[in-house]
């Protein structure tokens, strides 16, 4: 508290101005997507059943597990890459700030005050921060000297000016905000709420899961590897066990979830910012 975050992030941003717009000129980088790895045999499958094949100790087992399971967190890191580097729309100048309902005004004030240039906040309870003019009911009748004396001194004081490039901040926080990747990408500064972040993965992450259900039914119901009764050529009635679930195939598709129609994409993951400040991020 009082360290100066806020107005140290302010001139962060003021300072690399040039670097930012920079940034979004430059094109989207490509990702390539992973190659899936097979999956490589163990010697210990192989133990007994193949001559003169020697016999695996239990520690070279122990090992080779480890080594897969290594294989399968770097597999798995590359294909939650792959999929996030598939959202990106477009790159954006902006600054991306997340911090909760409260301290969205003091973000306001903080651009409003400190800022050299004209600043317009566009969402919220923002607007355009163009200084008032100054007021002429001290002319008028039925004003009390009070008032008329504290009117004076305020035509006295030198009014501050604007100079400098102008900031263009949007709160993207409520039911009227617009989730537009290309709308978004053309500010300064985009303010949201960490409730506003996770109610949109939510929303995404529940699509991708609705949607890859969908299709392992759709797979399963076509592979006929549900349970039931067939006849054979005697006519006598034959129980079909169900084949088990191939666990291959939601890992397979993972780095594919990205470019499914039907995901709900979040518009704040759908850009890639210049930078991400996470403010009372404990």
């Amino acid at each position: 508290m009082g360290l100066g975050k806020t107005i140290t992030c302010v001139s962060l941003i003021a300072a690399t101005l040039a670097s930012s717009e920079a940034f979004a000129s430059s094109p989207l980088e490509v990702v390539l997507q992973p190659p899936e790895r097979p999956a490589a045999p163990i010697a210990a499958q192989f133990a007994g059943r193949v001559w003169g094949m020697p016999e695996v100790e239990s520690g070279s087992t122990t090992a080779s597990d480890k080594a897969k399971a290594k294989m399968d967190r770097i597999q798995n890191k590359l294909e939650t890459e792959y999929a996030r580097a598939c959202r990106i729309k477009a790159k954006s100048r902006a600054t991306l700030i997340i911090c909760p309902l409260s301290t969205v005004s003091n973000w306001e004030d903080q651009f409003r005050e400190h800022w050299k240039g004209e600043v317009s906040v566009i969402g919220g309870s923002g607007g355009s921060c163009i200084p008032p003019p100054s007021s002429t009911s001290s002319q008028s009748t039925g004003i009390s000297t009070q008032t008329s004396m504290q009117v004076d001194e305020d035509e006295k004081k030198p009014g501050r000016k604007r100079e400098g490039r102008p900031l263009r901040v949007y709160i993207y926080h409520g039911n009227a905000r617009r989730p537009d990747p290309s709308f978004l990408a053309d500010f300064d500064a985009v303010i949201t709420t960490y409730a506003t972040l996770a109610s949109e993965f939510s929303k995404q992450s529940r699509s991708l899961m609705a949607a890859t259900e969908e299709e392992e039914e759709e797979e399963g119901a076509s592979s006929e590897g549900l349970g039931g009764v067939d006849i054979d050529e005697r006519g006598n009635q034959v129980l079909r066990l169900p084949k088990p679930k191939k666990t291959g195939i939601k890992r397979k598709k993972a780095a594919m979830l990205a470019n499914n129609p039907a995901e709900i994409p979040s518009a704040l993951q759908s850009i890639h910012w210049f930078r991400v400040v996470l403010d009372e991020a404990q």
